[in-house]
């Protein structure tokens, strides 16, 4: 989810930038309510794992993040209401896309708060088939990243100062799930 909203806000973009695909004024509305309806999908899915996360600051942290994201996104879908009325302009396209990039960046940074609460553990679900996806979800990331760090931490190589080495691949990261340039 997180990468096609990625995907779609850099079409948008590169499009205003006259750099990729051309859009026209519907393909960059639609793309703009793409956006806004993949972030109200965030906001629904991190509510689940606010609700049942352990700790609570970071249950709270992440119910605020969720507030955000879902004004961002029901902000994007009335703007892009308001410019489907309204003659072509840049500066009307500019504030759809900066709107769009604004929701992607809150949801990066909800990503990284997620990453938080599902390492400090998540009660037992409902019954509910949603609530156990994002759970199995979180779990199987969290597992992950445990495997890693034991592994880094039996390793026997040494450096020449006796300290022991750190492989150089990258920790497995549920914000890996968006490209570099989007993260703030």
């Amino acid at each position: 989810m997180t990468q096609d909203m990625a995907e779609e806000v850099l079409l948008m973009a590169q499009s205003l930038r006259s750099r990729g695909r051309l859009l026209t004024k519907e393909q960059l509305i639609a793309s703009a309510r793409k956006v806004a309806t993949s972030g109200q999908d965030f906001a629904r899915l991190t509510r689940i794992i606010a609700k049942n996360c352990i700790d609570h600051r970071c249950s709270q942290e992440l119910l605020c993040a969720v507030e955000q994201i879902q004004t961002l996104s029901n902000q994007l879908r009335i703007i892009s209401s308001v410019k489907a009325s309204l003659a072509r302009s840049k500066s009307s396209e500019e504030l759809l896309l900066g709107n769009a990039q604004q929701l992607l960046r809150a949801v990066s940074k909800t990503v990284r708060a997620a990453e938080a609460a599902s390492l400090r553990g998540l009660r037992q679900l409902s019954s509910e088939a949603e609530e156990r996806e994002v759970a199995a979800f979180c779990m199987q990331w969290r597992r992950k990243l445990l495997q890693h760090r034991l592994q880094e931490t039996s390793s026997r190589d040494c450096d020449e100062l006796g300290l022991r080495k750190t492989s150089t691949k990258a920790p497995p990261t549920l914000a890996a799930l968006l490209p570099e340039h989007y993260e703030s």
